[in-house]
């Protein structure tokens, strides 16, 4: 694998990976400061800024270090390899990128340019009961991007394939056309070369921005609820949605939410997404996660039993990347740990996996998770207020903490606020009675209630 590949090329491919999960403010902050020193047969030693090391360490460890293995494993076909972070000592460890040179053509700083990921493809999406229309319509747009379903949004929980939906579209339409102009940005992309545009001292720099993002023939944009409440950048989408629109070329979006869902979103912006079509993701039921573990097994070359993977798929049912992360510890324990691919290997991943995400259910806790999905503060929550966005997430909130917790009516009303206990229960009765009609709002607090329970 070493002769194959240089220890800058396969940073660079792990870079673009943590680019397009992360987005541009946490990969500016703990991947791109980093520097590739050298590239053994086990480990890539990483050069890390001694003023940042501690911070960045400590993320690392917590948070990315998993993902790097993963990625690792992807691009090489297979080979282990780690992360090995190490303060830079010395002035040749800590090597300078070149700044970009800004072209005629390219007369702003544009963040990373954020290219499709190519395993992003229909084939590699495995459908089922939750996802079947969603794939339906995107196979179909691909086929025919800008004539029928335009735009197209798929929405839905954190980790259940709508990035690998989206550009999959992407990916099938450049196969066919391979000089069509395709281009994926996350919101937050979209914003931060909007904004850079603005603020580059280049002549042209905003004429620039537009070209970038209107002379295209798909523009897939990624978490759209970013968005809410950035009035300039939702300005700045509308006419290039009218643009594109216009000259008969596609859009397509990923969001958490129905679009009527996203606070402070304009109005003019949501009846543009709803003229096409609206289609949901949600949580794959037991067949279709066994059916993901088959793929992720058979792509790696492994042979596991039907049982041990349904093992797997029965206590895993949050959402894909979940169950992606649980196979991918499962395969490090018998390919590097030369564990056995039997059931009590899987309860083991099992065990572990519920020590590191158990979650004591508290009030607070719930106020912080529902707070964050509404994209209010817990002191709103607990506020006087009676803003109709706000009222639905403490309504929420309210019943979620009757519901998880043993806190009275009266204790949870002095957690909102100092609300009386009637409060509290007519919060409880109203959202009970919307998730009996509403199957959105059902799946919400079952969303909801996971996240509290998982930490995830």
């Amino acid at each position: 694998m070493t002769a194959s590949i240089t220890k800058e090329e396969l940073w660079n491919q792990i870079q673009a990976r943590f680019f397009q999960k992360l987005g541009t403010v946490s990969f500016s902050a703990y991947i791109e400061p980093l520097t590739p020193i050298e590239l053994t047969a086990a480990s890539l030693r990483l050069s890390v800024p001694v003023d940042e090391a501690s911070e960045i360490i400590n993320r690392w460890n917590s948070a990315y270090s998993m993902d790097f293995v993963q990625f690792a494993l992807e691009i090489t076909g297979g080979t282990f390899i780690k992360p090995d972070l190490q303060i830079s000592t010395t002035l040749t460890e800590s090597v300078v990128a070149p700044s970009p040179t800004i072209t005629t053509e390219q007369s702003v700083p544009f963040s990373r340019e954020s290219d499709l990921d190519p395993d992003f493809t229909f084939e590699k999406f495995v459908t089922g009961s939750g996802n079947e229309n969603a794939y339906a319509v995107a196979r179909a747009v691909a086929e025919q991007p800008g004539k029928v379903y335009n735009p197209y949004l798929i929405y839905g929980g954190v980790g259940l394939g709508k990035t690998h939906l989206m550009q999959s579209i992407g990916n099938s339409y450049a196969k066919t056309n391979p000089q069509a102009r395709i281009k994926y940005a996350t919101a937050e992309d979209f914003l931060n070369d909007f904004t850079d545009s603005l603020r580059a001292s280049v002549d042209g720099a905003t004429a620039a921005f537009k070209k970038t993002y209107r002379s295209v023939d798909i523009l897939l944009i990624d978490d759209i609820q970013f968005w809410s409440g950035k009035e300039k950048v939702q300005e700045e989408f509308f006419n290039t949605f009218n643009a594109l629109t216009k000259n008969g070329k596609q859009i397509v979006m990923t969001s958490d939410r129905i679009p009527t869902d996203i606070p402070d979103l304009q109005t003019r912006l949501t009846s543009r997404f709803e003229a096409g079509i609206l289609m949901d993701i949600q949580k794959p039921d037991l067949p279709t996660r066994v059916a993901i573990l088959k793929n992720l097994s058979s792509a790696d070359n492994l042979e596991i039993p039907n049982e041990v993977l349904e093992l797997i798929a029965e206590n895993i049912d949050s959402n894909v990347r979940s169950l992606e992360g649980a196979f991918h510890k499962f395969e490090a324990k018998i390919r590097y740990m030369n564990k056995p691919a039997t059931k009590e290997t899987a309860q083991q991943i099992l065990d572990d996996l519920n020590i590191d995400r158990g979650q004591k259910v508290t009030v607070d806790r719930i106020q912080e998770t529902v707070a964050t999905y509404f994209m209010q503060t817990v002191a709103d929550l607990k506020s006087s207020s009676r803003k109709k966005d706000l009222v639905n997430a403490r309504h929420v909130a309210m019943y979620l903490t009757r519901t998880m917790t043993d806190e009275s009516l009266p204790d949870i009303g002095r957690a909102f606020g100092g609300r009386d206990h009637s409060s509290v229960l007519h919060a409880t009765n109203k959202i009970t009675e919307k998730a009996e009609i509403d199957p959105r709002t059902k799946e919400l607090l079952l969303d909801l209630a996971n996240e509290i329970k998982n930490g995830k």
